[in-house]
C-alpha cells in the first residue's frame, strides 16, 4: 500500500482529533476516508444551486454552499 504524508496547520490538525471522536476512529486516514465519502454524498446530494441543507440536533436548517 502506497503511504502519503503531508503537513498540516494546527488549526486542520485540531480538527482532524475533533473529528476522530465524532467518526468513531483512531488514524488521521480513517478521518480522511470518512471525510471523503461525506463529501462525495454531498456532491451527489446537492441541488441545481450546488447547496446542501443539514439540519442539526435542534432541528437548526443550515445550507451549505458546495462550490467557492
Amino acid at each position: 500500500m502506497t503511504q502519503t504524508s503531508f503537513v498540516v496547520d494546527s488549526k486542520t490538525a485540531e480538527a482532524i482529533e475533533d473529528l476522530k471522536k465524532e467518526f468513531g476512529v483512531k488514524t488521521n486516514a480513517a478521518v480522511i476516508r470518512k471525510a471523503l465519502a461525506l463529501a462525495r454524498v454531498a456532491a451527489r446530494s446537492a441541488d441545481s444551486e450546488h447547496t446542501i441543507t443539514i439540519i442539526d440536533k435542534e432541528n437548526k436548517k443550515q445550507r451549505v454552499l458546495l462550490v467557492g
